[in-house]
C-alpha cells in the first residue's frame, strides 16, 4: 500500500472538500476505493469514514476535543509533492487536521503555514517540525 493522510474536517468542510476532491482533476467513483487522476500524480480516496475504525479512542477524543464533530477523508498518494500541492488546494479556506500518518496532528492553516515556509516540507521525515 502507498502512504497515505488523512483529513479529519466538520461536516461542512468536509463536503466542501469533498466537492473539491471531484473537480481537482479526473475523479471516478471505485467499488473500495475511488481515483483522482491529476496530471501525472494518482490518488486513491475513501471519503466514507471507514478509516476511523483504524482509530483509537483517545486519537478521536483528541480530535473531537480540538475540531468537534468530524468525518474523514483518506487519500492514499505515490509522492509527496503530488499531495502538497492537492493539499494546497483541498484546504484553503477549511477548518480540520491533517493526520500525517508520522505522528503529527496538524491544523490545516498550519499545514499551509509550513508550505509557505518551507514549499517542499515533508511530514514523512524526522525533522518535519
Amino acid at each position: 500500500m502507498r502512504p497515505t493522510i488523512v483529513l479529519l474536517s466538520p461536516p461542512e468542510d468536509h463536503r466542501r472538500i469533498v466537492a473539491r476532491l471531484r473537480r481537482a482533476g479526473v475523479y471516478e467513483e471505485g467499488v473500495i476505493l475511488d481515483r483522482l487522476d491529476r496530471g501525472e500524480c494518482g490518488f486513491r480516496v475513501d471519503a466514507s469514514g471507514e478509516v476511523l475504525d483504524e482509530f483509537d479512542e483517545g486519537e478521536v477524543d483528541e480530535i473531537r476535543r480540538r475540531i468537534g464533530g468530524f468525518q474523514a477523508i483518506l487519500l492514499e498518494y505515490s509522492e509527496v509533492s503530488c499531495v502538497r500541492d492537492l493539499l494546497g488546494e483541498l484546504i484553503r479556506g477549511v477548518s480540520g487536521l491533517l493526520d500525517t500518518n508520522f505522528g503529527e496532528l496538524i491544523e490545516y492553516e498550519e499545514v499551509l503555514a509550513r508550505f509557505r515556509r518551507d514549499p517542499l516540507w515533508d511530514w514523512r521525515s524526522a525533522t518535519a517540525g
